[in-house]
């Protein structure tokens, strides 16, 4: 869904951008291929001449070096076909190679721009998602990997586990050293579970000291397992400060899918708060 007040053709670049390089430059050329047979049926009963933007616009949102390649086919593709269709000779033999370098010099920069621009809105979309402190994804990029998972869910039937992650005397961290001390504890936090848990682990830092993380795939008793291992390495990552701080993980496992990510945050919330008010610093499912 396009936001209030976002440009279109910014939709449009960052949607195409998301597609694998390889997938956008065959389609590029593909597209290419199509303007320029459309070109030599119609000859000079219909232009073409802005068809030909199109193949260089998509291939920008795969790099500058496809774009600089599908903007010299095109120049290229556009004279050649213009001088096989000319009804009558040129006036001078050196216009054809001033036409391939003008269209090329017009196609080349469009294709540049676009290319800057959809690496631009790539960095602003990635830092969008990105907890500062942390470098783990935020609570907006959770709510999008929760979506895709509970969509996920729904066609494969297998089991979701959410667990959500609180820290455990964070505030005496503060008190006690100071806030710059409390982010480099939360900072280790970051480290400790984008190490053990890897890039394929959905986890996000929600925001304070308050952390969550999916396990697709994983019943009750596998979630248990990773979450333990992961509590202890919690505690590994974070003895060098004092005083000590523990970790609160309260999980679910969701056999059905939840209507909505609201309620398996909320259900994997009040577990950990479950766990915080029987021992504290442990792990509940």
């Amino acid at each position: 869904m396009r936001g209030p007040g976002e440009p279109l053709l910014a939709v449009a670049i960052e949607r195409l951008s998301r597609l694998p390089a390889n997938r956008l430059t065959a389609t590029a050329l593909t597209l290419l291929g199509l303007i320029a047979v459309a070109d030599w049926v119609t000859g000079h009963n219909v232009s073409m001449a802005v068809g030909y933007l199109l193949p260089v616009f998509v291939a920008a949102a795969a790099g500058g070096r496809s774009s600089t390649a599908v903007a010299a086919l095109s120049a290229l593709s556009w004279t050649v076909i213009e001088y096989g269709t000319q009804l009558a000779p040129y006036s001078n033999q050196l216009i054809p190679a001033w036409n391939l370098m003008s269209r090329f010099a017009v196609l080349w920069p469009v294709g540049a721009l676009v290319s800057h621009l959809a690496a631009r809105l790539a960095e602003e979309h990635g830092l969008s998602r990105t907890d500062p402190l942390t470098g783990l994804p935020n609570a907006r990029a959770f709510q999008e990997a929760a979506d895709a998972e509970i969509r996920r869910m729904r066609h494969t039937g297998a089991p979701l586990t959410a667990a959500y992650v609180d820290l455990d005397g964070f505030k005496a961290i503060n008190d006690t050293n100071g806030h710059a001390t409390g982010d480099a504890v939360l900072a280790a936090v970051g480290r400790v579970l984008g190490r053990m848990l890897g890039p394929d682990v959905p986890v996000a830092r929600l925001g304070g000291d308050e952390f969550a993380v999916l396990l697709p795939g994983s019943d009750t008793e596998e979630s248990l397992a990773t979450l333990h291992r992961l509590h202890d390495h919690l505690l590994d990552g974070t003895a060098a400060w004092t005083p000590r701080v523990g970790f609160s993980i309260g999980a679910v496992t969701f056999t059905e899918p939840p209507r909505s990510v609201a309620e398996l945050l909320e259900r994997a919330d009040r577990m950990m708060y479950d766990a915080k008010r029987h021992h504290r610093n442990t792990v509940r499912a």
